[in-house]
């Protein structure tokens, strides 16, 4: 039936659809038990909006994105990891989010005078927001089974988030 149908489609469009479309006959005799669906089979259909392609015409193909573009280095490196590795990239994720946290604290102070935060959902914004991003670093120094949050690396933590509020003058406002 769908044959029938796309062959009258084309036949209309090649004398430029001037032409009414005729229904296709049936090759089946007409049985006296379904007339009512038999005429329905036999009205011609009419097609709106754009035609479709038939799957003889070219098409563009499409460019494909490849997910590993779009992951993070840690989404990555998560997927092919043993069971070991991703609890201890999951426990140095905690520890770093404790230190993150806490250095985060000050800014969340009344008595703060640069990048104060007055938001708490400014604040668990910036510290996922910072959490990730150090571990994402991190992870890019050192193998997923090096990681361990010590004194340089808080160190180095205190730094950068004083370094990044700084950036926003006294109140922090989140872009």
């Amino acid at each position: 039936y769908q044959r029938r149908v796309r062959e009258a489609v084309v036949s209309t469009q090649s004398t430029g659809g001037s032409r009414p479309v005729q229904p296709v006959p049936s090759e089946t005799p007409a049985s006296p038990i379904k007339p009512a669906v038999q005429q329905q089979q036999q009205q011609p259909t009419i097609q709106r909006g754009r035609p479709k392609e038939s799957f003889e015409s070219p098409q563009k193909p499409q460019k494909m994105v490849k997910k590993s573009e779009s992951q993070s280095v840690s989404e990555r490196v998560e997927k092919d990891m043993d069971p070991a590795a991703k609890r201890a990239l999951n426990d140095f994720k905690a520890q770093l989010a404790k230190v993150v946290v806490g250095v985060l604290g000050k800014y969340n102070k009344v008595d703060c005078k640069i990048g104060r935060i007055m938001d708490s959902k400014d604040f668990k914004y910036l510290a996922r927001k910072l959490t990730h991003g150090l571990t994402e670093k991190e992870m890019q120094r050192k193998a997923p089974g090096e990681l361990c949050v010590t004194d340089s690396l808080k160190q180095r933590v205190r730094q950068y988030i004083s370094s990044y509020m700084s950036k926003f003058g006294p109140i922090y406002h989140r872009t």
